[in-house]
């Protein structure tokens, strides 16, 4: 989305998220999902949360109402990260959702029924310097969510392992390289933008362009740009 993010910024900023995170009480294991497009805020909740050993749940920012209610409620989520466009759709669900203490918004905040709210701007002001849980391989990282077309939409309990594995795996078959520079609009509540673009330019090295959705008048601008 135009703005320029190195490794180490990631780092850092996901390590004070992370320690935000645990003073608002997660702990590893605990569920904490987003809602929010694509954008440098979404990548870095993902990576906030599970640099503190918790589990991403990437919610469909199409959903709401019922629809949203359930993701937040199934995955048994802790926390609520959203964006303040979509805020007025989480305050309508939130106080029907039984695990649901905290909800942080990136922008301007307003109270909500029932939950803690915060402000994504004091989060990113947090210690970066707190100790991290040790995260193994086979630890689930995130959760995402079927469709729905069949039913209620079903949670894949998706691991750090599996993560890494994908990415590798997908990585090897397009013969990605450290000079190579991968473009995408797909969501971030999608795995395919997860792998591909926010950990396949750690895997293989390179960048990863994420764009805040697919245009058309845009697409080959956008690439020539990136």
């Amino acid at each position: 989305g135009g703005v320029g993010l190195t490794a180490a910024h990631v780092a850092q900023v996901a390590d004070r998220v992370a320690g935000a995170l645990a003073a608002l009480g997660v702990r590893p294991g605990d569920r904490v999902a987003t809602l929010v497009e694509n954008s440098a805020e979404a990548a870095l909740a993902w990576w906030g949360t599970v640099r503190g050993g918790a589990i991403a749940v990437p919610v469909n920012t199409a959903y709401k109402g019922e629809y949203l209610r359930h993701q937040l409620a199934d995955s048994g989520s802790r926390v609520l990260i959203v964006a303040a466009d979509l805020a007025g759709r989480a305050a309508r669900v939130v106080d029907r959702v039984p695990d649901l203490d905290h909800v942080i918004v990136v922008g301007e905040a307003e109270p909500m029924p029932g939950v803690s709210v915060h402000r994504w701007d004091d989060v990113l002001r947090g210690d970066d310097d707190a100790s991290r849980p040790t995260v193994r391989p086979s630890d689930l990282a995130t959760f995402v969510y079927t469709g729905g077309t069949t039913g209620p939409s079903k949670g894949c309990m998706l691991s750090h392992a599996y993560h890494e594995a994908l990415a590798r795996q997908i990585g090897i078959c397009w013969g990605r390289t450290a000079e190579d520079v991968v473009w995408t609009p797909l969501p971030l509540f999608h795995f395919n933008a997860l792998t591909t673009a926010v950990l396949g330019a750690l895997v293989f090295g390179g960048r990863s362009a994420i764009y805040r959705k697919f245009s058309v008048s845009d697409f080959w601008p956008g690439v020539n740009r990136t």
